[in-house]
């Protein structure tokens, strides 16, 4: 499944050399996982009190660096098996005519009364 969430980079994200410090590269991604899960219906206060979905790795790509202001891409592609979430994230923007960055990260479903692993739920399950 296929996502994009687009938004422009704010100064306090830049460090002295006026570049997007390494740490908000993790940040992006997760804004744009978090608008994906809303958009799709997951986020709903209520179902995170009973599942939640923590991060087990995370990993970035750093290709060219952002500045402020620049407005960034981030195009998302959400793969599942029976208890993982793979998210795969690529940033764009006009600055530059190849991506910015790579990143991945993996999660699982937890049950929030007894912080352990579960199978996902099903309909999340079936948006491969």
């Amino acid at each position: 499944m296929k996502f994009q969430y687009s938004r422009r980079i704010q100064f306090y994200e830049t460090d002295a050399m006026g570049i997007v410090h390494h740490a908000i590269y993790l940040h992006l991604f997760e804004e744009a996982r978090v608008e994906f899960l809303r958009e799709m219906g997951f986020l709903q206060k209520k179902s995170l009190e009973q599942i939640n979905y923590p991060v087990l790795d995370a990993q970035v790509q750093y290709q060219k660096p952002l500045y402020f202001d620049d407005v960034v891409d981030i195009l998302l592609n959400l793969k599942t098996d029976q208890v993982r979430l793979y998210f795969d994230y690529e940033i764009k923007t006009k600055r530059y005519p190849e991506s910015v960055a790579f990143g991945k990260t993996v999660h699982i479903a937890m049950d929030m009364t007894t912080r352990k692993p579960i199978r996902l739920p099903d309909p999340l399950k079936n948006l491969n």
